[in-house]
């Protein structure tokens, strides 16, 4: 009965029984359904998530109006007593996958938690890993349309974030407003997003690569603007990559943490006037900041790639500074090996990519009509 009144229900006692009724009069204050600021869209709904987990859980309920979608519910952490529920179309997911999640969560053995993101921790393969192998999302919309092919959610009370595995490495290039577009428009859209990725990840170090081992394919009239540029610039180029990269993720931060109606306006004038105080000073050229600038817009396109986006941009530009063009081919192959070797609960990371013919290719890196 204790526990019962530590979360908010109430006991009824009657004179003369030994038994007590416990009451669910549970009621909490929360947050009104709006749109997830780090989710906006142009077209499809704009309800997300907020932290009552019964309230996620009806918004879920409201656009899968079936049997078949469960509710599993499960209390964690020692003290704290935290509900979570694990949300699956009964006819429909992998129960290989659906027992694997339950024997991981199982083993998690912690005083208490209180968003998804300590679950993701415990649960996720390779956690050495700069890539993320479980989804994470705001919107009932996406994890409605996760659990109809099959994947499986993750909720907790007190969290708006909801995790939806396993996952693959090509829904990094997919969003949820490509199914309210035209699908030529909407496949046109992934493309560009795979193109960001190898922009963002290659352009400096080959940048690097170009200007200071292989000067001789750099078409004549481009090498002259380059070099006069440089002129008088006392670094070598890759050390004016990486301290322009280093910059600019500070910069990118500083606008992420300061309040909203100020952290845009830090970021814009921050980068502009500090890339043209740079180069008016000869610490840095401007090619550079035309390189970084392109690697950093490219980048916030992919954000829930960031972490693998930073770490393999620095080793591909150490790699092409020792090795020139080779060190970003070396570094490339490295970079496919990770990702061919990484599974999520069992599945291949690249599975879409790779196995064409049992897992079609028709919804993965275009979007069919």
């Amino acid at each position: 009965m204790l526990s019962s009144l530590l979360i908010g229900k109430s006991i009824l006692l009657v004179d003369g029984l030994d038994r007590a009724l416990i009451l669910n009069t549970m009621q909490w204050e929360k947050r009104s359904i709006e749109e997830p600021q780090g989710e906006t869209i142009v077209k499809g709904p704009r309800e997300g998530f907020n932290e009552s987990l019964i309230t996620n859980l009806s918004l879920i309920r409201r656009r899968i109006n079936s049997s078949e979608l469960k509710f599993h519910f499960k209390e964690m952490g020692v003290r704290t007593k935290t509900k979570i529920c694990i949300a699956y179309m009964d006819g429909i997911v992998n129960k290989k996958i659906l027992n694997e999640l339950g024997d991981r969560l199982n083993k998690i053995d912690i005083e208490g938690f209180f968003s998804t993101g300590t679950i993701q921790e415990f649960i996720r393969d390779n956690p050495l890993s700069p890539f993320n192998t479980i989804g994470n999302t705001e919107r009932p919309d996406v994890v409605a349309s996760k659990l109809l092919q099959g994947r499986i959610a993750l909720l907790c009370e007190g969290s708006p974030t909801v995790l939806t595995l396993p996952y693959l490495f090509i829904e990094h290039f997919q969003v949820n407003e490509d199914y309210y577009d035209n699908f030529l428009y909407a496949s046109i859209n992934r493309f560009l997003r795979i193109i960001a990725f190898i922009l963002t990840i290659t352009i400096p170090a080959i940048y690097v690569a170009f200007v200071t081992f292989h000067k001789e394919m750099i078409p004549i009239k481009l090498a002259f603007s380059i070099y006069l540029a440089r002129e008088g610039v006392p670094l070598p180029t890759a050390i004016e990559a990486i301290l322009m990269l280093i910059t600019f993720e500070i910069i990118r931060e500083a606008g992420i943490r300061l309040p909203k109606h100020i952290g845009a306006t830090v970021s814009i004038v921050g980068a502009l006037v500090l890339g043209d105080a740079a180069v008016n000073a000869k610490f840095v050229s401007a090619p550079i900041v035309i390189v970084t600038a392109i690697a950093g817009i490219s980048e916030l396109i992919l954000y829930e790639l960031r972490t693998g986006v930073i770490v393999w941009r620095f080793i591909f530009l150490i790699l092409a500074s020792i090795l020139g063009i080779y060190g970003v081919i070396f570094a490339g192959m490295a970079l496919i090996i990770q990702l061919m070797s990484i599974k999520t609960f069992g599945i291949p990371y690249m599975l879409k990519l790779i196995d064409l013919e049992k897992y079609n290719i028709v919804d993965s890196t275009i979007r069919a009509p």
